[in-house]
């Protein structure tokens, strides 16, 4: 068993190598050296790392408390704090991952979703299919069932799409446009395109840490009488999002209900 002064040192040493490791994994990903994959690879080791400075920093704190010696306090403290903020990202991730059903395209709309146009032009290769494949057969709830089944079990109360009348307006569809004009902009994403004659915004955004693209339509449409908001997210490339477009369009309706 190591020294509480070798305990405080080596966390120290492990929480230094997995902070360096995580940070190349996320610049190498956000630069474009690193596939998202080989980023994601790189920071399970991160995480190892991070393992290891916690156990240590852990065991520092213990015989520090006991024997009531607070040699190398800084190092002890900073291996097991920093470790504890290293991992909880990828951690709460995990627990999500784990709660979220395996989707990457998620729409209001699963019989008649919104198409991308714009957006097609910055999808390169490796891209996910345009296409909205509903019949896409994933497990869920420990069977399979297709992804137009999922989104209306998992999401049915949190996507409901944006529909009603307009009083005395003349064309309810171009009204319900530019209420999601102005909602669109309230979410903070990158406005790729808009036409007020189709009726139609694309958009992107990106996580946070691996800067993961999201491509966003949105669609105002005459329903009878009034009209609707129909929105889209894709994940660009992965096909595993932790619930990060069912995400954005929950923004995106809570927005869209408090103009």
């Amino acid at each position: 068993m190591p020294s509480q002064l070798a305990a405080a040192r080596s966390g120290f040493a492990a929480f230094v190598l997995a902070a360096l490791i995580a940070a190349a994994a996320i610049a190498g990903v956000r630069l474009g050296v690193l596939a998202y994959v080989d980023g994601y690879r790189l920071m399970i080791l991160a995480v190892a790392a991070g393992l290891v400075a916690l156990a240590l920093g852990g065991l520092w704190t213990a015989r520090a408390l006991k024997r009531n010696d607070g040699s190398g306090r800084r190092l002890g403290l900073t291996a097991f704090i920093g470790a504890l903020l290293l991992l909880y990202p990828p951690a709460a991730n995990t627990i999500r991952r784990l709660n979220t059903p395996a989707l990457y395209d998620v729409t209001t709309d699963t019989d008649d979703p919104p198409h991308f146009v714009e957006l097609l032009k910055q999808r390169g290769a490796g891209a996910n299919a345009p296409a909205f494949d509903g019949a896409r057969q994933i497990a869920y709830d420990g069977e399979m069932h297709t992804v137009s089944y999922v989104l209306h079990d998992h999401y049915f109360n949190q996507l409901r799409p944006a529909a009603g009348f307009v009083p005395g307006a003349a064309d309810p569809g171009a009204v319900y446009f530019w209420r999601d004009f102005e909602a669109v902009k309230k979410t903070g994403w990158t406005i790729v395109a808009f036409n007020d004659k189709t009726r139609r915004i694309e958009a992107t955004t990106a996580s946070f840490w691996f800067g993961r693209i999201s491509d966003i339509v949105v669609e105002a449409r005459a329903s009878g009488r009034g009209a609707r908001t129909v929105i889209r997210s894709q994940s660009r490339y992965d096909q595993i999002d932790d619930g990060a477009n069912g995400d954005h369009v929950k923004l995106f309706l809570e927005k869209r209900r408090a103009r």
